[in-house]
């Protein structure tokens, strides 16, 4: 039975309902009036031919329709049927039981009792875009082994309905509603007059992760007022809704551990109010974001940060970033920071970032660290750009005091060439390498005793044109040796920003 304020689909696009009854002309035919979640399906605002019917929000946000042509919502129970239970057709649907890894097909079941057995140990049941928007019967099974319980763009609004849902499922640990069109929780009529009854109760209390995106949720207090019904949630995804400002009660905030605001017009992470000691990852991607202020109190134990997709192109914002002490991986876009000439992105970032450990995707070992290191050192040390200079002035100070200051040269001209010690076998020699030579050069040289650039290291090792070789560049550092294979063919020397005082460059046959 369709009632005013259900959410129903035409054509996999979303109305509310709005009027239902007859429609002047169509004799005793059952209309519905219609709002439609993207207004520019309507026709007017609910007024036809001088008579009144609804009111939309939109002028041309409402539709009459038939009811036989919309898809109306059903109880969970039945669409779980719909989509596990074997037809009579022969099709066979897989069930995940709890005790076993191992799929079950149900083959030629026919009685009801004996499904229903089944259905109650799925662990995941997905249900995503279909016709769910009430709770189960009352005299449905319990699905004690259920896990994860996905509603993904399904026709719940009411959190009542929601509640009562998940009485069938004591044990659920994930539940997402993403893309269903709720209402305001304090607007739920039904469950306010439940809760003024027989007081407040969670909705689950092993629910550890909530999928709240795209649910038209406008207002963090909404969020807050949800969060406090479940109160084993520390992942919250929330990306979608329109929030121009973030915040929760402390009791909420301190237990998240996760936290996803992505798509959010949030435009600054000032708009994310309180303290979140225990979130590790942050997600705000794609949320309007122009520039990055100190928010290492509201996130002190902050160990992942999506920044992808915004409008950050000032390097103080990422001198804010340091403050995060714990920051290990870090996601943004880069094109538009300004750069000195030579030296990329990447490696500034890393070189700001000293306890990053994955950039962008990448991971950053002791080599790319280094490299990025001395190279954003002698990039920076001596440019005449005072403004860029000023932006990274304290990592140049904090770099001069592990490597000590760059010669001339190396700051104005670059480096040229590098003078290490070579090892091939017992022997050992001292040459000039070129920082621009690249890696597959260097082996060439090895390799072909008739090829002459710099020097000879043929004539030098008398390696055959036959034999395949490998080179290391054996890092020496605080009493440790690190060993990275060169194994990047067009990647240069310079790239790994080899030490002529403590580095040595091995050269091995392959096995």
């Amino acid at each position: 039975m369709v009632r005013i304020g259900d959410r129903v689909r035409v054509d996999d696009h979303l109305a509310v309902v709005r009027y239902i009854g007859n429609v002047d002309g169509y004799g005793d035919q059952i209309w519905l009036g219609l709002e439609w979640k993207d207004p520019k399906r309507g026709r007017h605002d609910g007024c036809v031919k001088g008579r009144r019917y609804f009111q939309t929000r939109h002028p041309t946000g409402g539709s009459l329709t038939k009811i036989e042509n919309v898809q109306l919502p059903c109880d969970l129970l039945a669409e779980i049927k719909s989509r596990y239970i074997e037809s009579d057709d022969g099709v066979q649907d897989q069930i995940d039981l709890a005790q076993t890894t191992k799929k079950i097909e149900l083959v030629g079941m026919r009685k009801t009792a004996t499904q229903q057995a089944n259905i109650e140990k799925l662990v995941n049941i997905v249900l995503d875009n279909r016709s769910v928007g009430e709770a189960p019967p009352n005299d449905a099974p319990m699905f004690r082994q259920c896990k994860e319980l996905n509603l993904y763009a399904n026709l719940v609004y009411k959190w009542h309905t929601v509640k009562h849902m998940l009485k069938f499922f004591p044990k659920i640990q994930e539940l997402n509603l993403r893309r269903n069109w709720m209402i305001d929780i304090d607007e739920d009529r039904e469950l306010v007059m439940e809760e003024q009854t027989f007081g407040v109760a969670p909705f689950s209390e092993t629910c550890t992760k909530l999928i709240l995106s795209e649910c038209d949720m406008k207002a963090s207090s909404n969020i807050d007022a949800v969060l406090r019904r479940f109160p084993a949630c520390v992942e919250l995804v929330a990306f979608g809704n329109e929030l121009a400002e973030f915040g929760l009660d402390a009791a909420q905030a301190a237990r998240l551990t996760c936290l996803d605001l992505q798509g959010n017009p949030l435009r600054s992470l000032s708009a994310i109010k309180g303290i979140y000691a225990n979130v590790r990852c942050l997600n705000v991607a794609k949320c309007e974001i122009r520039r990055i202020g100190d928010f290492s109190e509201a996130f002190p134990n902050l160990e992942f940060l999506n920044l992808r997709e915004n409008l950050i192109a000032e390097w103080n914002s990422v001198n804010s970033l340091q403050k995060l002490n714990k920051l290990k991986n870090l996601l943004i876009d880069h094109r538009n920071f300004k750069l000195a000439p030579g030296i990329n992105a990447f490696e500034v970032f890393i070189a700001k970032l000293p306890n990053l450990m994955d950039f962008n995707r990448f991971d950053v070992s002791e080599v790319e660290r280094r490299s990025a290191e001395i190279r954003f050192l002698n990039n920076y040390f001596g440019i005449k750009d005072e403004e860029l200079r000023n932006e990274h002035l304290h990592d140049i100070q904090r770099l001069v005091k592990i490597y000590g200051e760059p010669t001339v040269d190396a700051t104005t001209k670059g480096l040229k060439v590098v003078k290490l010690r070579i090892e091939y076998g017992n022997r050992v020699e001292t040459r000039n390498l070129p920082l621009a030579m690249n890696v597959q050069k260097v082996k060439d040289m090895a390799k072909k005793k008739q090829q002459i650039l710099r020097f000879q290291l043929s004539r030098l090792f008398k390696i055959g044109n036959s034999q395949d070789i490998a080179i290391y560049l054996v890092m020496c550092e605080n009493h440790k040796q690190h060993r990275i294979e060169l194994d990047n063919p067009l990647r240069e020397l310079g790239h790994y920003s080899p030490s002529e005082e403590r580095d040595i460059l091995v050269i091995e046959h392959k096995s």
